[in-house]
This record gives C-alpha cells, sequence and structure tokens, in this order.
C-alpha cells in the first residue's frame, strides 16, 4: 500500500511497509485503540505471520492494568498462530503459505544461555523484546499513522501481521488433523508449552505417577492432559470453582478437591488412594499454594511451581523439618525450551494428548478483545479466552 504520510525524522520509510489492523495499548486510561499501523519486512532471520488468533492470558491482563515493563503505546499478545506471508533470506525451516504456531518465548539461538541450551533464558529477548519492547537490535516493527514508533511488548501478537524471529515459529507436524482449526492453535504458545516444560523438564514425570495439580486454569488443564498422556496414575485436580473441576475431568483428571476444604491434604490423600503423591503441580505460585504443595507431597516427592501469581510476596518453607527429612524437592518451571519442546508438543497434540479447542471456553472477534481481557480478568473463562482475527 502507498501512503503519502511522512515518518518522523529518524524512521524508516512507510513506503516500503505493509499496513495492518492492531490493538495498540495506550496507557491504562487509554486502553486499547484499534487502528492501522506499519508493519516492517521481515529481517533476514525474521519470519512475517498472518496472524488467525491470539489467546487472552490473564499476564496481558496485569500490562492493561499498568504493571508491565515496555511503555505505552506498544502492542502486546503472546499466544498466536497463523500463516506464513514471507520469510527472510536466512530462514529455512518454514515457508510462505506453511501454518505455523508461535511461542511466547523468542530465544535468539546465539547468546550464551541459548548455546549452552537455556533457550529459556534468553539474554536478548529478556533485555530487549520482554523489558523493553524492542527486536534485540534495539529496532522497532511497528509504526502509527504519523510514523511513530511502536513497541512490542514481548511477541506483540494483537495485529493483523507480525514479524517474528525464527527461533519462535514452528511449522504444523505433518498429519495434523483437520478438525483441529488454525486458530485454536494459538493458545498452545503459551500454556501448553508452561504445562509442557513443567511436566516434561522439571518433573520428569514417570509412567505410574501419582500426580495432584494445584488449579485448573489453562495452564492447570494443560498439565492435567499432558501428565496423562506421560503415563501418570493419578490425577487430583483443585481449584476454587467447581466449573474449573469439571473442566478438570475432561481433560484426564482421576479426582477433584475442591482448594478450601476444611479437610484439604486428607482429602487429596483419599483420592489417590492414600498412596504418597510423587509430584504435586502449583500452576498459581503463591505462599498459600505452595504451603499446600509442600503439606500434601510425599517422601521423596517433588514439588512443582510454574505459577507466578504470588511474585509480589514470599514463599517459605514452613515445616523445614518435614522437608529436609522427607527429602522433598522444590524447582520452578518458568517454561520449556521452545526448540526442542515445541516441536515435541505439536506432535502430541497431534496425537491426541490434548485438544485444543476444549481449552477455549470464550471466543471473540479482534475488535472485542477488550471485553476478552474483561472476561479473563472478571473470572469469566475456564481455560482461555480466544481473540479471532
Amino acid at each position: 500500500m502507498t501512503t503519502t504520510t511522512q515518518p518522523v525524522p529518524g524512521s524508516p520509510s512507510l513506503d516500503s511497509m505493509r499496513v495492518s489492523k492492531a490493538a495498540v495499548f495506550r496507557g491504562v486510561d487509554g486502553g486499547l485503540s484499534f487502528e492501522d499501523v506499519y508493519v516492517t519486512e521481515p529481517t533476514s532471520r525474521e519470519v512475517l505471520i498472518d496472524v488467525a488468533a491470539c489467546g487472552a492470558c490473564h499476564s496481558d491482563v496485569h500490562k492493561l492494568e499498568g504493571h508491565g515493563t515496555v511503555p505505552a503505546p506498544n502492542i502486546f499478545g503472546h499466544e498466536l498462530a497463523g500463516t506464513v506471508v514471507a520469510v527472510g533470506s536466512d530462514v529455512t525451516h518454514v515457508r510462505p503459505g506453511d501454518r505455523v504456531a508461535c511461542t511466547f518465548l523468542v530465544p535468539c539461538g546465539r547468546c550464551g544461555a541459548c548455546l549452552a541450551g537455556a533457550e529459556d533464558n534468553c539474554g536478548p529477548f529478556r533485555s530487549m523484546m520482554q523489558a523493553r519492547g524492542l527486536r534485540y537490535d534495539g529496532t522497532h516493527r511497528y509504526y502509527d499513522h504519523d510514523g511513530h514508533p511502536l513497541r512490542a511488548s514481548g511477541v506483540g501478537g494483537l495485529v493483523g501481521l507480525v514479524a517474528l524471529p525464527e527461533g519462535a515459529v514452528f511449522p504444523l507436524p505433518s498429519g495434523w488433523p483437520d478438525d483441529i482449526p488454525l486458530t485454536d492453535v494459538a493458545v498452545l504458545g503459551c500454556a501448553a508449552l508452561t504445562a509442557y516444560g513443567a511436566v516434561n523438564r522439571a518433573a520428569r514425570l514417570h509412567t505410574g505417577a501419582n500426580v495432584v495439580v494445584l488449579a485448573a486454569g489453562g495452564v492447570g488443564l494443560c498439565t492435567i492432559a499432558l501428565a496423562k498422556h506421560a503415563g501418570a496414575q493419578s490425577i487430583t485436580a483443585t481449584d476454587m470453582r467447581d466449573d474449573a473441576l469439571v473442566a478438570a475431568e475432561r481433560f484426564g483428571a482421576t479426582a477433584t478437591v475442591r482448594a478450601d476444604d476444611p479437610e484439604f491434604a486428607a482429602r487429596v490423600a483419599a483420592a489417590a488412594g492414600d498412596a504418597p503423591i510423587d509430584i504435586v503441580f502449583d500452576t498459581i505460585g503463591t505462599p498459600r499454594t505452595i504451603s499446600q504443595a509442600l503439606d500434601i507431597v510425599g517422601i521423596g516427592g517433588k514439588v512443582v511451581v510454574s505459577g507466578l501469581a504470588g511474585t509480589s510476596g514470599p514463599g517459605q518453607i514452613e515445616n523445614l523439618n518435614r522437608f529436609v527429612r522427607n527429602k522433598i524437592t522444590l524447582v520452578g518451571s518458568y517454561a520449556a525450551l521452545p526448540g526442542e519442546d515445541m516441536p515435541a508438543l505439536l506432535e502430541a497434540v497431534r496425537d491426541g494428548a490434548l485438544v485444543p479447542s476444549e481449552l477455549i471456553s470464550a471466543r471473540f472477534p479482534f475488535e472485542d478483545a477488550a471485553a476478552a481481557y474483561s472476561a479473563v480478568a472478571s473470572g469469566q473463562v475456564i481455560g482461555r479466552a480466544l481473540i479471532e482475527y
């Protein structure tokens, strides 16, 4: 598209860019503004994607409330899937027309952490994309109609076209089922990837394990499904909401317990047939849930914390004597390793480990993205809300 608008000094010519509709966060008072933005062509190691859908994650609700690190105006949204439009000269693993899933982690593949096999700790991603809303080299990918640059908070997926580094883009594997639409694949890049890392990396779940999953939200439901896929013998799900517990059973929980039950520990033990609990997955991550997890895990068991809800307050081991004598392992699990784990996750989903559409309890058109986040914030969503383009 040709434009006569002149860019601000120092920005590239808008004539060389594509135009796309985006939901731009203009600050707490301005909220989301739906406007046309200019999107740069992909660099040599980037992929330009026509976005099909973006999941509405609760972490973006915090950004709407002004708790994000990237200054406004910016574009957020980090669970997305779409179709490749163009690729940079050095990209070989995807080509135009490919259907792809994207990860919320965007490893550069070249820093010390990435080269050491710790893509989830990629320095340039954390310091530039997550913290400042810029690409690895300090440049922007979006501009408004006046030529002012717009930051992308992390992935920056609430836009029709997005140019992403190749390390975050994965083609759907061969034999992908026709009944799993591309839109629904979006929720795999954050909720399911986080769960995959917890189950297969942090916990290294073994066949026959007795498992408890604290909270049946998006990550919790995926954790249940992937624990079942990995061979767990019993899976007890807990939550404060009865509808979430019903959903947990659909995803493979063998028993459910209300998280506010005054006899919580006894109920959990009974649900597992009084067998020792091998692994507790805390998908919330507050002092209370960590305390619950440490209280119910068995001798030699493991507590895996993938939730970050308690980042504003300390957690503590209340019974250090029991913790030490019972040889309990407490491990944090931020996510997974995209390069290895996203292809494995996609293959597991292809083979029936979980059904993405069952994770989605509410769908919104792109222009109603604000309503999607409002529904998430008010607790109306079980699993995930999906914003479709």
